[in-house]
């Protein structure tokens, strides 16, 4: 029981940093960017990109589909309620978190790694921009609603 609870907590704990971080990002810095003109906006997601692939960040990132992995392995043999509840939560956070960042974000992000803002006349730079920009926001923002929705979910069985 003691494996169980320490590999929840640090689920919900991870969870809910990068339920932060994404809803960070939706509700302040994409609204913030926008304001900027295009090379300017290019220019910054570049540095954002690069400045986020941290050890931190990394290890929040990872650990968190691992811890939740770890605690429904475990609760699969300590109780068989809070295993199917962690099944669905962890199911809830790969498909909507996990693997929306890897299939979607990541593909838009090396996209953008490989422009050169400076170099782009005003027209090539709202090209680039316009193909980033909906795109990436739209998958930050299904990335928000399934983080909180799991962090929600862990947080009710936590309590209950």
């Amino acid at each position: 029981m003691i494996l169980g609870n320490a590999c929840f907590f640090a689920a919900l704990m991870l969870v809910a940093l990068m339920a932060g971080l994404f809803f960070s990002f939706s509700v302040a810095v994409t609204p913030g960017l926008k304001q900027l003109d295009d090379k300017s906006y290019l220019q910054a997601m570049q540095k954002i990109n690069k400045a986020i692939l941290n050890p931190v960040f990394l290890l929040c990132f990872i650990g968190a589909p691992l811890f939740l992995i770890g605690t429904t392995v475990v609760r699969f043999f300590e109780d068989h309620f809070l295993f199917m509840w962690m099944l669905v939560i962890a199911l809830v956070y790969m498909g909507g978190v996990f693997m929306v960042t890897m299939l979607c974000n990541v593909p838009l992000n090396n996209y953008l790694e490989q422009q050169q803002p400076g170099m782009l006349d005003p027209e090539a730079a709202k090209a680039v921009r316009t193909r980033f920009e909906r795109s990436w926001n739209r998958y930050n923002h299904i990335r928000t609603l399934f983080s909180i929705l799991a962090c929600g979910m862990l947080i009710c069985i936590g309590i209950f």
